[in-house]
């Protein structure tokens, strides 16, 4: 097993840590937000560790079957966090006297994105083997569009929201609008091999600041400053 073998799969271990932490938040959130923050996250640690384990496992059915997952998982969880940045954001005042229109917006604007994604990565799934330094794993060739609009929806919604809080706090939480900054570069740059792993760091980055934000936003709650 090579270096960037075992790269991914501490990807995936922190991945994996990151939905613990999100997971602690939810028991004590209990809010539909905070639950669908959560599943993104443990559902990449799979993605990280299967790419990781590729190498090992060797090209065939194998591989290719527990690949399928990551694309379903992908179809079904990568909006998610549509739902979870319009929480965070209505949480710092943001849709004042909207909220309930907010939120219903976010949902079907999820289930919208679910649609196509399952059209764009299992009904149209093709693999196609990648090779590349120590790295071995399926992509998916047969999207029927790239980059996938579940994952540029989705960004451009936490995006929105991060710089939203940002403003909001007068500029000492801008992690949640950084940490969408750096993911388009693997969502939309057809990068295989070493280059994706290098790109794959932004969505660890991503995760961390959105299980952050939603703990900053309990710490402000709790201690009664939410900002008017």
């Amino acid at each position: 097993m090579g270096l960037y073998s075992i790269g991914y799969i501490a990807y995936g271990f922190l991945q994996a840590a990151l939905a613990v932490w999100a997971f602690t938040l939810w028991r004590r959130d209990r809010t539909a937000g905070a639950f669908m923050l959560m599943l993104p996250i443990a559902t990449v640690w799979y993605d990280n560790l299967i790419i990781g384990l590729g190498s090992t496992i060797g090209a065939g059915a194998t591989l290719e079957a527990l690949t399928f997952p990551r694309f379903l998982g992908h179809s079904l969880f990568t909006p998610s966090w549509i739902v979870a940045a319009v929480m965070l954001a209505t949480r710092f005042g943001a849709f004042r006297g909207r909220e309930r229109i907010a939120k219903i917006g976010s949902w079907v604007l999820y289930a919208a994105m679910v649609a196509v994604g399952f059209l764009n990565e299992v009904i149209s799934f093709e693999g196609e083997l990648v090779a590349e330094a120590d790295v071995l794993y399926y992509t998916n060739v047969g999207r029927l569009f790239t980059p996938p609009p579940p994952s540029l929806t989705m960004t451009i919604v936490v995006l929105l929201a991060g710089i939203y809080i940002a403003i909001r706090t007068k500029g000492r939480w801008p992690w949640m609008a950084l940490g969408a900054v750096l993911v388009p570069a693997g969502q939309f740059v057809n990068a295989e091999g070493p280059m994706f792993f290098v790109v794959n760091f932004g969505e660890i980055l991503m995760s961390a600041s959105l299980v952050a934000t939603l703990a900053y936003v309990m710490r402000r709650e709790r201690a009664g400053t939410r900002e008017r």
